[in-house]
């Protein structure tokens, strides 16, 4: 997810936030202004604890209290002086956009209901049931929409990334890879010093077994991608109660075949950092469906999986979701699930500690988003579509 390139900007960001950082220790620097009267942004936290879907003022408490710094907000970022704004700044919680991945859905789900429908042997389409939003039918209609959110995003200075791509049709692979580096291009020229994330989405299997299919990694390329966020979560669509205990949550053959993967199409963790995604839902959820665990224990081995592997950023989904039902377990209202936040982040800051002077202190290269001086190196909404592993959801423009 997201990238230098700009050296004039990222100095003068982090001239500006260094003035400022004896005065604020939220998180999230003052907002300040280049010389040309747009704002730079303070950058994303060089460790950000990542929670999808902070979208209330509650939530945003909740996941404050957590140890949540940053969300991904797939309704776009919030307006300027809105509650959930004033919630998030007064939380220390800065905003990463997922609004461009609900437009690429939106024209992903128009291609597979038009130049390329699903195998005829299925009865429906998967990936979306019905063409969503057809208005988006081009790249070009894309790229407009992108730039619109960018325009917009570059006067937030609380904006700290953008989330570009997550769930994809399995049968039209790598179909995105150049559009992404062209949404790269805008990313850069519009909110410079902003990484591109792009995400990719597996299932958490029982051990021995590898839940993820390898045309997924073809949308991505160096060009079009910044961060890369790795999703993995347990079966979808049980239909009765499991507490996960048969699953491999350490991810031991998942996560050496994801990379393998992404290394075929260029990708080095050294230059371009790994965000790991766990599980932070579950039990009943929608109208019949049952979600695999979750305990302390099962949180625990995959935050730090995770970060043993070489995640530069850790976090989970979700704090919300449309799936939810009263029922459902999730960060806002299960203490065993708060207690696995909790482990997993004491695990992943252990694993950094013990980075230093390793290879992956180098990251902060031309490639990754500027960090935060002040951290002293630390740094969709969902439709009814069915997904192959994720509740990755949709957003539209604010």
């Amino acid at each position: 997810m997201m990238t230098a390139r700009r050296n004039r900007a990222l100095f003068l960001a982090a001239s500006v936030a260094l003035a400022h950082c004896a005065a604020n220790h939220s998180g999230l620097l003052p907002a300040a202004h280049n010389d040309g009267g747009s704002y730079v942004h303070a950058g994303l936290q060089s460790h950000a604890i990542i929670g999808f879907s902070v979208d209330t003022p509650k939530r945003a408490e909740t996941a404050a209290r957590q140890g949540i710094n940053t969300t991904i907000l797939y309704g776009g970022s919030p307006a300027p002086g809105s509650a959930l704004e004033k919630a998030l700044e007064a939380h220390g919680i800065s905003v990463i956009d997922a609004g461009i991945s609900g437009i690429l859905f939106y024209w992903e789900c128009h291609r597979t209901h038009t130049v390329k429908p699903p195998p005829s042997s299925y009865r429906y389409n998967p990936y979306c049931r019905t063409d969503e939003n057809p208005r988006i039918d081009s790249q070009n209609v894309v790229l407009r929409d992108v730039a619109q959110l960018l325009a917009r995003d570059a006067n937030r200075p609380y904006v700290v990334g953008h989330w570009v791509l997550d769930d994809w049709a399995w049968w039209d692979p790598g179909s995105g890879r150049r559009l992404l580096q062209k949404i790269h291009a805008e990313i850069e020229a519009t909110t410079p010093g902003l990484p591109a994330i792009c995400g990719f989405g597996a299932g958490v299997a029982k051990p021995g077994r590898v839940n993820w299919d390898p045309g997924t990694g073809a949308n991505y390329s160096n060009g079009g991608c910044d961060i890369v966020g790795w999703y993995n979560y347990s079966p979808f669509g049980r239909k009765r109660p499991s507490n996960g205990k048969s699953l491999d949550w350490r991810m031991t053959a998942l996560l050496p075949a994801m990379r393998r993967t992404l290394e075929k199409q260029g990708w080095n963790i050294a230059q371009t950092p790994l965000y790991g995604i766990g599980q932070a839902w579950g039990g009943s959820y929608d109208k019949k469906y049952y979600q695999p665990g979750l305990t302390r224990g099962e949180m625990l081995r995959q935050a730090k999986a995770f970060c043993d592997f070489g995640a530069t950023y850790i976090g989970w989904y979700a704090w919300d979701d449309s799936g939810d039902n009263p029922r459902t377990e999730t960060p806002n209202n299960s203490s065993i699930i708060t207690a696995g936040i909790a482990a997993g982040i004491t695990a992943c800051k252990a694993v950094w500690g013990s980075w230093k002077g390793s290879r992956y202190q180098s990251i902060a290269a031309p490639r990754t988003p500027l960090e935060s001086p002040c951290s002293a190196g630390t740094m969709r909404r969902s439709t009814g579509s069915e997904k192959t592993y994720g509740r990755i959801s949709r957003g539209t423009l604010a």
